[in-house]
């Protein structure tokens, strides 16, 4: 009888710690995407913010391009202003099934598709 009583205290301790080792790890998980995708990425520039540089790479804001919101992808991080960094910052996209464009969105409705346009080095170089 007391080995019984034994292996339903051991049966709810490792239910509770299995529990906590769970709800630890959702918590690590969530800190991790939450910290990887509000990192900033690159920076806006232009009058109307028509560019975007995110390493070498330069996008410029493509009015006609194909996709809907809907196409976006995975969040990549945020831009900031060129001029001032402490400004509002966009967040930004991968476009699914392409790497040519990028998808931004300012404020809470704001959205834009940003066609690749080449690399930094080669656009001030011409």
């Amino acid at each position: 009888m007391t080995i019984a009583m034994d292996k339903d205290k051991v049966g709810k301790f490792s239910h509770k710690y299995s529990l906590i080792i769970c709800a630890v790890l959702a918590i690590v998980a969530a800190t991790i995407y939450a910290v990887h995708s509000y990192r900033v990425i690159g920076c806006y520039y232009g009058a109307e913010a028509e560019y975007i540089r995110i390493g070498n790479d330069v996008y410029e804001l493509d009015g006609n391009d194909p996709y809907t919101s809907s196409d976006r992808g995975m969040r990549m991080g945020r831009v900031v202003s060129e001029r001032n960094p402490s400004a509002e910052s966009m967040y930004i996209w991968s476009v699914k099934g392409t790497d040519e464009y990028i998808y931004r969105v300012w404020g809470f409705c704001d959205g834009g598709f940003y066609r690749k346009v080449g690399c930094r080095d080669r656009l001030t170089n011409n």
